[in-house]
C-alpha cells in the first residue's frame, strides 16, 4: 500500500466540463437520406477516461458518516458487577468469560451507517489464552525471583525485563489479531494480516534507539509501529493507512514537556507568594513550630486544599490539551482506501467538551469510590463516537468479505496484562 496518499482529485464538474469539451476530429458530413445510426463513425468520437470513480461519487452523495453508541450506564454496570462476583467466586478465572460479555454489550451498542458491530469471541477461546499467559507471567517473574534469592540481581532485570520486551509485540500482535478477526459488521469481518517477526523486529530495533537517545526516539517507535499495524489492518476489502510522522508527534510532547514546566514553575510561584502573604507554607510552618499538627486551624486546611486543587487544575489542564491534540493527530492521519481513493478520518473534539467531560468522570469517580467505573467507560463511549467522521465518498454499501477467522486468543489476555487495549 503506498504510504503516501495520492494528489487530490479534479473536482467533478471540471472532469465533466474538460470531457466534454474535446474538439472532436474527422467530423463526418451528414446525409439527409440515410438513416441516423449509417451516419455515426464510431472512431470519429475520442474514448473519454474511466468514469467508475466519478459514477460513484454521484450515486452516492452523503454527509459524513457519523458512528453513534447507544449502551446504557445502568445495564452496563449489572454486567460488570455480576462479572466482578464470578471472578471474586472462582478466583479470577471466569475473567475470559467476563471480557467477553463486556466486549460483546460494548460492540452491539455500536453502530455504523444504521447496523450494529457484533463480537464473536467467546470465554473459551479467550480461557485458553488467559492460561497462556499465566503460564508466561509464571516463567518471567520466576525466572526474576529466582535470579534475585541467588544474589545475582543483574540477571533477575535482565530476565524480567528482557521477558517483557519479547512478550510486548507478542501482546499487541496477538490483541490485535484476535480481536479484529472476531469482530464484524453486517457480517463483514475484520482482520489483520500483519507478521509477528516483522513487528518484533520494528519493536526489538525502536527499543534500542530509545535506549541510546535517553527515550527521545520513542515517539518515532510509537508512529512505526501504528503505521504498521494501521497497514496490516482489512475490513473486508476496506484497506487502511496511517501517515503521521514521528516528528511531529515528538513535537507535541516536546510541546507540552514545556508547558507542563511552565506549569509547575508558577505552582511553585504561587505557593512561595501565598507564604510571604503569611497563608500557606509559612501559616503551616509556623503553626507546627508552636503547637504541632494539633494547631492547624481550619483556615490553614482550607489552605492546603486550595494549594492542590490548584495544583490538580493547573497541571491537569496542561495533561488534557496534549492528550486531545494527540488524539486528533492520530484520528488525522488514518485514511481508508476504497474505491480507488482516500477517505479521510476527523476527530471534532473541542477542548472545552473533553475537559466537561473528565471533570465529570473524576466526580463520579471520586464520590463512589471507584463503583461509577462502568458509568465512566459509558460516557467516554457517548462522548468519541459522535466526534467521528468519515468522509461521506466513503460507501459501507459496496464492502465485500476478504477475512478468514482466527481464534488464538493468546495475544489478547498477555495484552491485558500489560495494559494495551485497541485504540
Amino acid at each position: 500500500m503506498p504510504e503516501n496518499l495520492p494528489e487530490e482529485q479534479t473536482p467533478l464538474n471540471q472532469n465533466l466540463e474538460q470531457e466534454f469539451s474535446q474538439p472532436i476530429e474527422n467530423t463526418v458530413v451528414l446525409d439527409e437520406n440515410k438513416a441516423a445510426e449509417d451516419l455515426i463513425d464510431e472512431n470519429s468520437i475520442p474514448p473519454s477516461e474511466p468514469t467508475e470513480p466519478v459514477t460513484a461519487a454521484i450515486m452516492r452523495p452523503h454527509k459524513p458518516w457519523i458512528p453513534s453508541f447507544h449502551g446504557e450506564g445502568s445495564k452496563y454496570f449489572v454486567i460488570r458487577l455480576l462479572n466482578a462476583l464470578l471472578q471474586v467466586i472462582t478466583l479470577n478465572f471466569y475473567y475470559p468469560w467476563a471480557k467477553a460479555a463486556k466486549l460483546d454489550y460494548l460492540y452491539e451498542q455500536t453502530e455504523f451507517a444504521g447496523s450494529r458491530f457484533k463480537f464473536h469471541g467467546s470465554g473459551k477461546e479467550m480461557f485458553i489464552g488467559y492460561l497462556k499467559m499465566l503460564f508466561m507471567v509464571a516463567v518471567i517473574y520466576g525466572g526474576f525471583y529466582w535470579a534475585k534469592g541467588n544474589q545475582l540481581i543483574v540477571l533477575g532485570f535482565l530476565i524480567l525485563y528482557g521477558g517483557l520486551i519479547l512478550v510486548y509485540p507478542l501482546a499487541i500482535h496477538g490483541t490485535v489479531k484476535y480481536r479484529l478477526s472476531r469482530t464484524s459488521w453486517r457480517g463483514i469481518f475484520f482482520g489483520y494480516r500483519g507478521e509477528l517477526s516483522e513487528l518484533f523486529a520494528k519493536f526489538f530495533i525502536g527499543i534500542l534507539l530509545s535506549v541510546v537517545t535517553f527515550s527521545i526516539y520513542w515517539s518515532w517507535v510509537q508512529v512505526d509501529l501504528r503505521k504498521y499495524i494501521t497497514q496490516h489492518i482489512r475490513f473486508g476489502d476496506i484497506e487502511f493507512d496511517f501517515t503521521g510522522k514521528g516528528l511531529d508527534l515528538f513535537l507535541i510532547k516536546l510541546k507540552y514537556m514545556a508547558f507542563f514546566l511552565v506549569g509547575y514553575i508558577a505552582c511553585i510561584v504561587i505557593i512561595l507568594v501565598l507564604a510571604v502573604l503569611g497563608f500557606g507554607l509559612g501559616t503551616i510552618f509556623n503553626a507546627d513550630i508552636k503547637g504541632g499538627f494539633g494547631g492547624f486551624s481550619a483556615s490553614i486546611i482550607i489552605g492546603i486544599v486550595f494549594l492542590y486543587l490548584l495544583i490538580i487544575a493547573i497541571l491537569g489542564t496542561i495533561a488534557l490539551m496534549r492528550q486531545r491534540e494527540i488524539f486528533q493527530f492520530y484520528a488525522a492521519h488514518t485514511f481508508a482506501w476504497q474505491n480507488e481513493q482516500w477517505h479521510g478520518v476527523k476527530l471534532n473534539m473541542t477542548f472545552g467538551d473533553l475537559f466537561r467531560l473528565s471533570v465529570g468522570n473524576m466526580f463520579l469517580l471520586v464520590i463512589t469510590l471507584g463503583i461509577a467505573t462502568p458509568y465512566v467507560e459509558v460516557r467516554n463511549l457517548h462522548f468519541i463516537m459522535p466526534r467521528l467522521e468519515i468522509d461521506g465518498t466513503f460507501d459501507p454499501d459496496i464492502i465485500s468479505q476478504t477475512e478468514s477467522e482466527y481464534r488464538d486468543a493468546t495475544g489478547e489476555d498477555v495484552g491485558d496484562w500489560l495494559d494495551i487495549d485497541l485504540a
